[in-house]
């Protein structure tokens, strides 16, 4: 507890019982969340990156760590088919309802992720997160809209185009970002089903 250097006030319990629980995880260990969190409250573990090579290979660490179990050289082989974009604060990355054209990994800076049709509901996005991967394989228009909080943030993307490319040349890597697909649903499933529990109102 002594690592903590700061205060959030949240707009409702439920939200601070999540970051506190996350506030948590960072301090068991910070490679477990690399989000806001992690920079707001711990002094270590922050990421200084010098050189584009340096850049490059940190989004294959990062990438590598959601694709558990699979090679370096095949994770790395996947980041080839990304290209490097960087944007400003109070740019949109995209809008909901709009076309999934891109998937796309961020390396450094803040995210905001928001849901139009419902007011105050949104999610921060973690450094080292794939967006947008549901979209692109499921051809389905975007589910929500994304801004960017930070200059400079740096975020590696996949085209569809580039997507196209890879299930016909490469099914190896295309594997992976269906198993990215997978991994995130199943987490996105066990963390309804732990609210549902959590508030005991089990369906019938």
């Amino acid at each position: 507890l002594a690592r903590l250097t700061g205060s959030k006030v949240c707009p409702d319990l439920d939200q601070a019982l999540v970051y506190a629980e996350d506030s948590l995880i960072a301090m068991v260990d910070p490679k477990l969340l690399y989000d806001n969190i992690k920079r707001s409250f711990l002094t270590a573990g922050s990421k200084q990156i010098r050189s584009l090579e340096e850049e490059k290979i940190y989004a294959i660490e990062l990438l590598h760590r959601i694709c558990p179990g699979e090679e370096w050289q095949l994770v790395e082989r996947f980041l080839s088919y990304f290209s490097r974009e960087i944007y400003n604060k109070g740019d949109i990355l995209w809008k909901q309802g709009t076309q999934s054209d891109s998937a796309k990994l961020l390396v450094t800076g803040d995210l905001i992720s928001s849901l139009e049709n419902e007011a105050g509901t949104t999610e921060t996005i973690s450094i080292g997160s794939v967006i947008g991967e549901s979209g692109l394989v499921e051809n389905h228009n975007r589910n929500s809209t994304v801004h960017v909080l930070e200059d400079d943030t740096v975020l590696y993307s996949l085209s569809r185009e580039s997507w196209e490319e890879i299930k016909q040349k490469d099914p190896k890597v295309a594997h992976l970002l269906y198993a990215i697909v997978v991994r995130y649903l199943t987490l996105r499933v066990q963390h309804v089903s732990n609210r549902i529990f959590e508030t005991r109102c089990l369906p019938i």
